[in-house]
């Protein structure tokens, strides 16, 4: 019998809390339903089992995660500020996470081994974000660029080893991503500016 009314965001809650307090590993769904003093079926009215609760929490974790890259996007900068600001808190969010949320960058990590329908959605939302800055530069005449959305793909694919847990610990870490970032911007520069 539920002692509390659920939604999805309650649960949401709930499945982030059990998995920071038991790992990605142990928790389970039915630690989920003890946390909210609910029977394990009820569970199932809102999500079709830990698969899908365990991607719901990744995407909203990964939608959270990504809300400052998002509030660059509204900045009054110019784009290549824009593009140099964004590109280096992709870089820098899932590094902080892997320090600050351990239990929730690691449930990332198994989810990415196993899931990439979240995953491929995070990164189809970091490459719109670098084609609209790299189509506001356009506009401002400082991007050259025949087709921003290929550029935006290659610029996000050149920036992803930073994003990899392995460059975490790399020695000049912060000096590399912002030499690939300046390489990248003055690659997109319109040669007359």
């Amino acid at each position: 019998m539920e002692k509390i009314s659920l939604d999805k965001e309650i649960i949401l809650n709930a499945t982030e809390e059990v998995i920071r307090r038991f790992g990605p590993e142990k928790a389970n769904i039915s630690d989920v339903a003890k946390s909210l003093k609910v029977s394990h079926a009820a569970l199932y009215r809102y999500y079709n089992g830990k698969t899908d609760l365990w991607k719901a929490v990744t995407e909203r974790w990964l939608s959270n995660l990504h809300a400052s890259s998002k509030n660059i996007l509204s900045e009054d900068n110019p784009a290549d500020i824009k593009l140099f600001r964004l590109l280096e808190e992709f870089a820098e969010a899932k590094r902080r996470s892997s320090i600050n949320d351990p239990e929730m960058f690691a449930n990332y990590l198994k989810l990415a081994q196993s899931s990439m329908d979240v995953i491929e959605k995070s990164i189809e939302d970091g490459i719109n974000c670098i084609k609209e800055i790299i189509e506001q530069g356009i506009k401002e005449g400082i991007f050259f660029e025949e087709f921003p959305h290929q550029a935006a793909i290659a610029v996000y694919h050149a920036t992803s080893a930073f994003i990899h847990p392995n460059s975490f610990k790399a020695h000049n870490r912060k000096q590399n991503i912002e030499s690939v970032i300046n390489l990248l911007i003055r690659g997109l520069k319109n040669p007359n500016k």
